[in-house]
C-alpha cells in the first residue's frame, strides 16, 4: 500500500516538473489582453495585393520584449502576414470600405532583432513560433483614420527559449485571438514595391473555444 502511494507521488512530481511553469499557470482567460503591437500595412494598388508586418510592444507572459530602446529595430517578437488581397467597395457617403479575404499570419522570435519598415521581410526573421489564421474582414475608413477587427485560430505553435524559460504560445492563447487595429490614412514611406503604406497599431484579446464544426 505504501509502495503504491509512493509510486503515485513520484509519477505526479515527474509529470508536474515536466511542464514548464509558464505554460502550466499562464493560460489567459477569454477577453484578456494577449498583446499590443505596432505595424505597417503595405499595399500595391496596381495589383490590389499587399501584406502587413510589425512588432509586438508587449505580449502576455513575456518580460521586456526589446533589446534596448523600444522600437522596430529592437523588438524580439515580430509578425508578418501571407499575401493579402484588397477589394475596395464604393464609398458609403464619406465612409470607405475595403475587404480582405481570410488568410494566415505568423509570429517570430528573433534573438538578434533588426526590424526595418522599408523591408517587410525583416519582420519574418528568426524562429517561427506561431502560425495563426485571420477571418475575412473589412477595413472601415473615415476621415484621417481607419479601423478593422478580425478573429483567428492558433494553427500551430512551437517551443522557444526566452529569458531562460521554455515557452509556447499554446499555453497562453490556445484558442486564438481577436485583433483590433487602428491606422492613419496618411501614407508613410515604405518599400518601392508597396507605394502605399500606412502605419497602424492595436491589440488583441484571447478568444474563446471554437466548437468543432
Amino acid at each position: 500500500m505504501h509502495r503504491r502511494a509512493l509510486q503515485i507521488l513520484v509519477a505526479t512530481v515527474v509529470l508536474a516538473c515536466g511542464v514548464p511553469l509558464a505554460l502550466s499557470h499562464s493560460r489567459l482567460s477569454t477577453g484578456t489582453i494577449v498583446y499590443n503591437y505596432v505595424g505597417r500595412i503595405y499595399i500595391d494598388p496596381a495589383t490590389g495585393t499587399g501584406q502587413v508586418a510589425g512588432y509586438f510592444t508587449s505580449i502576455a507572459g513575456i518580460d521586456d520584449p526589446f533589446l534596448g530602446t523600444p522600437g522596430e529595430a529592437t523588438a524580439f517578437f515580430t509578425y508578418r502576414s501571407e499575401p493579402l488581397h484588397f477589394k475596395t467597395l464604393p464609398n458609403d457617403v464619406d465612409t470607405g470600405i475595403t475587404l480582405l479575404d481570410a488568410g494566415k499570419w505568423h509570429i517570430y522570435y528573433n534573438p538578434n532583432p533588426a526590424g526595418n519598415w522599408n523591408d517587410p521581410s525583416s519582420f519574418s526573421q528568426g524562429q517561427l513560433v506561431a502560425d495563426l489564421t485571420h477571418n475575412a474582414l473589412q477595413i472601415v475608413s473615415s476621415g484621417p483614420a481607419h479601423a478593422a477587427v478580425f478573429s483567428g485560430e492558433l494553427l500551430a505553435s512551437h517551443d522557444f527559449v526566452f529569458g531562460g524559460k521554455t515557452l509556447n504560445f499554446a499555453g497562453f492563447f490556445p484558442n486564438g485571438v481577436t485583433n483590433f487595429s487602428f491606422a492613419t490614412n496618411t501614407v508613410v514611406a515604405g518599400p518601392s514595391e508597396f507605394p502605399v503604406t500606412f502605419a497602424d497599431a492595436g491589440w488583441a484579446v484571447a478568444k474563446g473555444h471554437t466548437p468543432d464544426k
